[in-house]
C-alpha cells in the first residue's frame, strides 16, 4: 500500500515539473515573439497555475500550515500598498495594468508573487543544505538574485515603472529584509519539510526571466 502511494506521489510531482516546465518555456517563447503584448498579459494565469501547482504538491500534513502562506501574502501585499503608498519601503514607484485589477493601487496578485518567491527561495535553500539558523539568510539572498533579473523585464514589459528610470539600491536591500523576514516565518512554522515543487518553480522563474532578459537586451 505504502508503495502504491509512493508510487502515486512520484508520479503526481513528474506531472507538476512538466507543468511547469511547459508553462514557463511556452511564456518564454510568447514574452520574445511578436505576440509579446498578448502574452504579457497572461501573467496573472501563470503566477495562480504556478501557485496552485506548489500547493497541490504539498503534502497534506504540511498543508495545515496555510495560515502561513496567508500570512505571507498579506504582508507582501501591505509591504507593497506602503510602498507605492509613501516610497518609503522600496523606493517612488507605481504599478501598470498587467498584473489585473488593483486595490489601493496594487495588484493583490503581487502577493502571490511573494508567495512563490519566498516558498521557492526557502525551498532551494532546504534543497542544498542549508542549516535552519541561515536558510533565512539565504532566502533572502535568492529572493533579492531572482528581483535582479525580474527587474529589467518587469519595467521593459510596463509590469510597473520607477519614477528614478532603474529600481535604487533601497529596493534590493528591502527586497532582502523581508524576503528574510519571511523565511523566518518559514522556518518558525513549518510548510515545507521538502522542497518538492518550490524549487522546480523557483528555477523555472530564473530560466524565464533569465531568457527573456537576455533577448531584449540584444
Amino acid at each position: 500500500m505504502r508503495k502504491h502511494h509512493s508510487l502515486e506521489q512520484f508520479k503526481s510531482k513528474k506531472a507538476g515539473i512538466s507543468i511547469l516546465i511547459v508553462l514557463h518555456v511556452v511564456g518564454a517563447i510568447g514574452f520574445v515573439s511578436p505576440l509579446s503584448e498578448w502574452f504579457v498579459y497572461l501573467t496573472p494565469m501563470n503566477l495562480l497555475i504556478t501557485a496552485g501547482m506548489i500547493w497541490i504538491d504539498t503534502e497534506r500534513s504540511q498543508r495545515r500550515a496555510w495560515p502561513v502562506a496567508l500570512a505571507v501574502m498579506l504582508i507582501g501585499y501591505t509591504a507593497e500598498v506602503v510602498g507605492v503608498k509613501t516610497g518609503v519601503i522600496f523606493g517612488e514607484y507605481s504599478y501598470g495594468e498587467v498584473l489585473g485589477w488593483k486595490v489601493l493601487e496594487v495588484p493583490p496578485l503581487i502577493g502571490v508573487n511573494w508567495l512563490i518567491v519566498i516558498w521557492g527561495a526557502f525551498a532551494l535553500s532546504h534543497t542544498i543544505g542549508v542549516t535552519q539558523h541561515y536558510r533565512w539568510l539565504t532566502t533572502g539572498i535568492f529572493a533579492v538574485g531572482l528581483d535582479l533579473i525580474i527587474e529589467p523585464v518587469a519595467i521593459y514589459f510596463e509590469f510597473w515603472t520607477w519614477e528614478s528610470a532603474k529600481p535604487p539600491l533601497q529596493n534590493y536591500l528591502a527586497w532582502f529584509a523581508l524576503a528574510a523576514l519571511l523565511g523566518l516565518l518559514f522556518e518558525r512554522y513549518p510548510l515545507v519539510k521538502k522542497p518538492r515543487l518550490g524549487v522546480v518553480a523557483f528555477i523555472c522563474q530564473i530560466l524565464f526571466f533569465g531568457v527573456v532578459l537576455r533577448t531584449i537586451s540584444q
